[in-house]
């Protein structure tokens, strides 16, 4: 089974994407995780990768699918879930091409909605530990102890990009190139719209409902 994840900033993919490959054991794939691993070990391509991180640059995506593609071969027999990628619909076409030359294609492609006011919302209230990397929301998933990481007692922070400017502006950035994948995945018949307003566990519901109903499905069809 593979899986894809997509949706605006803010909407919750990271949490619900680790609640999913919890429940179903996938292997979780997340380009931005396999960057930075790579830089971590500098590999040939972790430092061709850190030369466009330094520079503030958008890595390529033929670096990215050296990757990518490496993770898929590896990991042949494995149940995946993309966690934020693709990004856009040359990657899609890309990773589709991919997985074809394993003989996979996606089996379901979900997209992560909210309010934009919402989501807005949920950003200016994120916070994360420097320390983990566990991220807080004030309004979905707050700390126990104001300002404390619940799992190793750290002071938390704030990024500095989780302004409304900012926020509006990676939205519309979005909208020019991450949505084109809705019209791309619903002409596959594999697209499910998931509303993301509620409780990690309630939206956790919608989505496994759905995966669900895919595994039984294909049970009886086996």
């Amino acid at each position: 089974m593979r899986i894809l994840l997509f949706g605006p900033p803010g909407v919750g993919k990271g949490t619900q994407a680790q609640l999913l490959a919890e429940k179903y054991n996938l292997l979780r794939l997340s380009t931005g995780d396999l960057l930075r691993e790579e830089v971590s070990l500098s590999s040939p391509t972790g430092r061709k990768v850190e030369q466009y991180l330094k520079k503030g640059h958008l890595v390529p995506d033929d670096i990215i699918f050296e990757i990518v593609d490496s993770i898929l071969i590896e990991n042949k027999d494995q149940d995946i879930l993309f966690d934020g990628f693709p990004r856009n619909l040359n990657q899609a076409r890309d990773l589709e091409k991919g997985l074809a030359q394993l003989g996979q294609s996606i089996d379901i492609a979900f997209q992560m909605h909210l309010d934009d006011n919402e989501i807005i919302r949920r950003l200016v209230n994120r916070w994360y530990c420097p320390k983990c990397g566990r991220i807080y929301n004030y309004i979905t998933d707050p700390p126990v102890i104001d300002g404390i990481c619940d799992a190793d007692k750290h002071k938390l922070s704030k990024r500095s990009d989780d302004t409304e400017d900012v926020i509006r502006k990676r939205l519309k950035i979005y909208e020019a190139e991450t949505r084109p994948l809705i019209g791309y995945y619903k002409s596959l018949g594999i697209y499910h719209e998931v509303n993301a307003r509620g409780s990690q566990e309630e939206v956790l519901n919608k989505i496994s409902n759905i995966v669900d109903d895919y595994l039984n499905i294909k049970c009886r069809s086996n």
